[in-house]
């Protein structure tokens, strides 16, 4: 929706910047700001901060604009006293949105994060982009 608005935004902007009559600065200004838009949506996958429901916790990883050779993988993940424990994976290409939900025993008490991975062949290169939600500590209802 950002991406949409930015773009929308962009036409705006171009469309006043023309019938005040700069226009080789408006072309300038709308062309920047789809370039810039398109190239930062397909990589990144948006991950929320997860949530505590009755009896589980749920967090949602969003990929936008991703094509269908770009690997999309979100991880649920808890902390334990050795690092942080991998309790749900989801894996998929191309663009969508997934939520993990995973149970929780009543009355335990955990810090969850979940991590949003795009990972794709660029030339001759393999590249990944990691991105991390915010962490919760949060006791199971």
């Amino acid at each position: 929706m950002r991406t949409l608005n930015t773009m929308v935004l962009g036409a705006a902007v171009a469309a006043a910047a023309l019938t005040a009559g700069a226009p080789a600065q408006a072309a300038a200004q709308t062309s920047t700001t789809t370039v810039t838009t398109a190239a930062a949506s397909c990589s990144q996958v948006r991950v929320y901060r997860p949530e505590m429901r009755k009896g589980h916790v749920a967090a949602t990883g969003w990929a936008i604009g991703c094509s269908r050779n770009q690997r999309v993988k979100i991880m649920l993940k808890r902390k334990r006293w050795w690092g942080w424990q991998e309790i749900s994976t989801a894996t998929w290409y191309g663009a969508g949105k997934k939520t993990l939900y995973k149970g929780c025993k009543r009355g335990t008490t955990f810090t969850y994060q979940l991590q949003g991975q795009v990972s794709y062949y660029a030339g001759s290169k393999y590249v990944v982009h990691n991105g991390y939600s915010p962490k919760m500590r949060a006791k199971c209802p």
